[in-house]
């Protein structure tokens, strides 16, 4: 299905130095980031938002989830013994030689977008529903640098989609099986699972928009992204597992935000428990004190 596509990583290389090759996959991530961008600052522009505001955080806000996104998957790979490549901060901070965990990267950013969002006392729910399919849109795209990198692919497989990973960029175990081996295209499961919530959300935004309350949309965004990824966890060889099971730090985190998504949407309804278990205290009832009555003179 994709052996016909073969494409070098690097698109061009810019003559500075000994050459400063700009490679594919960070072209198509920009690429992904400015159409999720274009669309969320409609969105937003559509809800009565001010689209200057939302400019102007965008560009704190990716970077700081690139920032996360390395120091999430450095800390994973240091929990899983893997942490001798990482002991000096140039190994730390070299995003060019691979190493990016997108769920560490939107807690990080979704933290600084809160501050932002406070900082300018902005609606939070209402930008939130704009990040949300936004995000699913950007990844989507953003994944296809994975497969022209031949990396986020699962384990072996004979379905006629499975691709063809070349044995220098396959991870230890599998270094040793034929030349003809295929693997899952992981890659490819996510990206059209992100791109199906997408366009799931934005119906469903557009059907709802003034009818739902805001924050809809984005615990909505947290159940589809978390749930999906948990999924595509059970076909991730290369993550990190905790211990000699099946599940991965990324699982238990991407499982926390679908939950997180279920909170959201019960605070936003007001269906989270009040307390109402705790006794209440009864009010005084202040009676009146008996008039006295005066006294006789003598």
């Amino acid at each position: 299905m994709f052996d016909a596509i073969q494409i070098d990583p690097v698109a061009f290389t810019i003559p500075i130095g000994n050459g400063f090759p700009i490679h594919w996959y960070g072209i198509i991530v920009t690429l992904g980031i400015a159409i999720g961008a274009w669309w969320a600052g409609s969105e937003i522009k559509r809800r009565g938002g001010n689209i200057d505001d939302f400019y102007n955080g965008l560009l704190i806000v990716v970077i700081s989830g690139f920032v996360f996104a390395r120091l999430w998957y450095v800390l994973q790979e240091i929990i899983a013994g893997r942490g001798s490549d990482y002991r000096s901060l140039t190994a730390i901070i070299n995003v060019r030689a691979g190493g990016l965990n997108i769920l560490g990267g939107f807690i990080g950013a979704a933290v600084v977008a809160y501050l932002y969002v406070r900082w300018k006392k902005l609606d939070f729910w209402m930008y939130a529903d704009a990040a949300g399919p936004a995000l699913l849109i950007a990844q989507s795209i953003g994944r296809w640098g994975n497969f022209i990198n031949q990396e986020l692919y699962g384990g072996p497989t004979t379905l006629p989609w499975g691709l063809l990973i070349s044995p220098e960029n396959r991870i230890g175990i599998y270094r040793a099986l034929p030349l003809d081996t295929r693997f899952h295209p992981t890659f490819l499961y996510e990206s059209l699972w992100l791109l199906i919530g997408f366009i799931l959300l934005v119906i469903l935004n557009t059907i709802f928009r003034d009818k739902w309350r805001s924050g809809t949309i984005f615990g909505l965004f947290l159940i589809w992204w978390g749930g999906g990824r948990a999924w595509i966890e059970l076909f991730r060889p290369d993550q990190p597992r905790i211990g000699a099971s099946p599940i991965s730090y990324s699982m238990v985190l991407a499982l926390l935000l679908a939950l997180s998504g279920v909170l959201v949407l019960l605070y936003r309804y007001d269906k989270l428990p009040t307390g109402g278990g705790t006794k209440r205290r009864r009010k005084r009832v202040h009676k009146p004190k008996p008039r006295r009555e005066p006294k006789p003179d003598n």
